[in-house]
Formats: C-alpha cells, structure tokens, sequence
C-alpha cells in the first residue's frame, strides 16, 4: 500500500499552514502600513500603539493558527515514512529468516519462538 491519499493530505497541510502564516503575515504588515483608524473603537488610546498592538496580534494569530497545521502534516508525513522503513526492515527480515534455519539450542529465543 502506498498511501498517496494521506501523504497528500499531509503535504496540504503543510502548505494551508504556510499560506495561513504568510497572508497573516501580509494583512498584519497591511494593517501597520495602511490600516484602517483603530481610534474610532477607543478614542483615548495612542494611534502608533494601537497600530503596533493590531500589528503584533495579527501576526501572532496567523502564527497560532498556521503552525499547527504545518506540525500536522509534517508529523503525518513522518509517521509514513516510519511505516515505510519499518516495512522495508520487515520484508528483509522475511527474506532472511526464509533462507536461515533457526537452531533450537539458541539462548537468545524462548522455546516458543526457536520452534517456528
């Protein structure tokens, strides 16, 4: 099995995560350049402060958004690629054991496991 239906989900999610984190990104640089009046909502508040403030957030929620995301399918990928290895180890272990005739007098075995 090759799982291309979840190896793609995983690289979609990586890539919704990064264009979630650079559009925040941009509407945050948006904002601090040519935002909207963010004094109307409290009118005693500093403009730069309140542009800085709407700034910083607007970065940090896209970050909080689009890296878990990122982590998601970076993580989906790599539980994957762990089953793939541990395939490949397992046929060639197969191959092995069908070529070797296992010795009954073996410490390293239980009985159980020396008879097979």
């Amino acid at each position: 099995m090759t799982y291309r239906f979840t190896r793609l989900w995983a690289r979609v999610l990586v890539i919704t995560g990064s264009i979630v984190i650079v559009l925040g990104v941009l509407a945050a640089v948006a904002v601090g350049i040519a935002g909207p009046d963010l004094t109307r909502y409290a009118s005693d508040l500093d403009p730069r402060v309140t542009r800085v403030v709407a700034v910083v957030l607007g970065a940090t929620a896209a970050i909080v958004v689009g890296a878990p995301l990122i982590v998601a399918g970076q993580l989906l990928d790599a539980f994957l690629d762990q089953r793939d290895i541990l395939a490949r180890i397992h046929r060639r272990l197969r191959k092995k054991r069908a070529g070797a005739s296992v010795d009954d007098r073996s410490r390293l075995f239980p009985p159980r496991v020396a008879r097979r």
